[in-house]
């Protein structure tokens, strides 16, 4: 029972880091803040996280999970390399409107915090997202104008502006999106993105 309460207590912990990461970054951040959310004190912060550094450590960890899930999902599709990439592109602003973790994880590397030198979410983000750029342009099914790396970096820029200022309305975000398709080519000028199954929401 007591490893079932460190577990639920740490999850609690995150969970309350993580929107006060999101809404205000690493250095607008109070631990305070945090246990005052679920009603806990610093001492039982500290059983868990040594420090702020070890907080925001694992709300990035907890992001890098949810990356690594849907890397899963693109690996097991079999989608054209552009559809692929929308596919992508909304989940990943879905990550963003719904999950607090990534939403926070996502600022503080903005914000050049928990993001090592080599590695990190944003870095493997915009490698993965790169390498689908250049397919889709070799499958002559996206604009071939640009280097890939710098369609890669709008891309990327449309989906997590406003990461530095909070929450941001989802809206916004999906605006630019469909702005974007509208530009880069002929095979992603379809309403929607593609579902990778029956059951993926709208």
């Amino acid at each position: 029972m007591s490893q079932e309460r460190s577990a639920r207590t740490r999850r609690l912990l995150l969970g309350a880091a993580a929107r006060e990461f999101a809404a205000h970054g690493y250095s607008g951040a109070r631990l305070q803040t945090v246990v005052d959310r679920i009603g806990m004190t610093k001492g039982a912060l500290y059983g868990h996280f040594a420090s702020k550094d070890a907080l925001a450590a694992g709300v990035a960890a907890e992001a890098a999970l949810a990356w690594e899930a849907l890397r899963g999902e693109l690996a097991a599709s079999s989608l054209d390399a552009d559809k692929e990439l929308r596919f992508l592109a909304e989940r990943l602003a879905r990550l963003m409107d719904d999950d607090t973790a990534f939403r926070a994880a996502v600022r503080l590397a903005v914000e050049g915090l928990r993001e090592p030198a080599e590695g990190g979410l944003l870095t493997a983000i915009s490698a993965h997202t790169t390498t689908l750029v250049r397919r889709a342009q070799a499958e002559q099914a996206l604009a071939v104008g640009f280097p890939p790396a710098a369609l890669a970096d709008l891309l990327t820029a449309a989906i997590f502006a406003g990461a530095q200022s909070g929450d941001e309305p989802r809206t916004d975000r999906r605006t630019r999106l469909t702005g974007l398709w509208e530009l880069l080519g002929p095979a992603c000028r379809e309403d929607r993105p593609p579902s990778m199954s029956p059951t993926d929401p709208s």
